[in-house]
């Protein structure tokens, strides 16, 4: 039969992790081949010092000294812990589990602590690839979120060209449809207007503009002087006009007017007459400067004058013509001189 002794000091020996045993007083009294390589425990120092001066005279090791020491003096917990240790000027990193060795009760007593069994293995290369993979980890996270700005920014960057090119387009779609100088709908929203009118199928007036003696200011003073005289007369006629109504800029000096529930020429005369007083009035501009023109209108009402919106507006311009051979304008008293050019 094999001793114990013999099989416990096979076992150590040949045990890949180191073991280490202090008595109470902390002098090392065995140890392994395991723990003489990883610790650089020599037998000559072994047993005749505490294990402070056998195992660290580097500072380096205090914290495996403090973690033997705090198994001495505690003798009822288990501790176990990752510690760094030093040695030839290596770093390694050990995990040590303490525990303290009592004797058997006797007769004349019960246990007592005898001393500490320290047992560790090397984990460095688990710390170093938990290192790894923390860095790892951590320049993932960081390209992640690199990663993630650069495609928040890129989504905003198209959220701004989608939304400039909405506007664009929204821009491009109005200025198909309105006139640049006045703002106001041109001949093409206009014709637009007028045929939804007469599919509505109530009765509404076409009013036909036309400015008299515009040609002659804008060929003495200018285009700019022509334009603002212009837009002036785009404003005047606004504010003859109601909500519901449609007023545009066919082109030149040329006007039109859809005027929306409108069923006999009693109803659109007052109109008539506000548009002719009004933009006859005189218009300030820069200096002394007083200009002063009229307008001819022409009146088309459906469906009496046509029921198409080509039919209408010819009617309408006929109108306007007749007009303005006639000089048939009523004379309304002059409205004060207003600073618009």
């Amino acid at each position: 039969m094999v001793e114990p002794d013999i099989v416990f000091s096979r076992i150590l020996e040949f045990m890949q992790g180191g073991a280490l045993a202090l008595d109470r007083r902390g002098h090392v009294r065995a140890f392994n081949p395991a723990a003489e390589r990883m610790l650089g425990l020599s037998l000559e120092r072994a047993g005749e010092h505490p294990f402070a001066t056998v195992l660290f005279d580097d500072p380096a090791n205090d914290d495996f000294a403090q973690a033997l020491l705090d198994a001495v003096y505690d003798a009822d917990s288990r501790h176990d812990r990752d510690i760094e240790y030093h040695r030839d000027g290596q770093r390694v990193w050990l995990n040590m589990i303490t525990s303290t060795l009592w004797s058997h009760p006797t007769q004349d007593g019960p246990a007592r602590k005898v001393g500490v069994v320290a047992l560790f293995i090397d984990i460095t290369e688990r710390k170093m690839a938990t290192a790894e993979l923390r860095h790892a980890n951590e320049e993932l996270e960081r390209r992640v979120q690199e990663r993630t700005q650069q495609l928040a920014e890129a989504n905003l960057r198209l959220q701004r060209e989608i939304a400039e090119r909405v506007r664009a387009q929204e821009q491009i779609a109005h200025l198909a449809e309105h006139d640049v100088l006045t703002a106001l709908p041109n001949r093409r929203r206009f014709e637009r207007c007028l045929a939804d009118a007469v599919e509505g199928g109530q009765g509404f007036a076409v009013l036909y503009l036309d400015l008299d003696g515009f040609k002659a200011i804008n060929d003495t003073h200018g285009h700019d002087t022509g334009d603002g005289l212009l837009q002036n007369v785009a404003r005047r006629l606004k504010s003859c006009l109601r909500a519901g109504d449609t007023l545009a800029r066919l082109g030149g000096d040329e006007f039109a007017v859809i005027l929306g529930s409108i069923c006999t020429p009693e109803e659109v005369e007052p109109v008539v007459e506000r548009i002719i007083a009004h933009v006859g009035s005189p218009y300030g501009a820069d200096g002394d400067l007083n200009l002063k023109i009229s307008v001819s209108v022409g009146v088309a009402l459906y469906p009496e004058a046509g029921r198409t919106p080509r039919a209408l507006l010819q009617a309408a311009d006929r109108a306007m013509y007749e007009a303005k051979r006639s000089g048939r304008r009523p004379v309304r008293p002059p409205a004060p001189d207003s600073k618009e050019v």
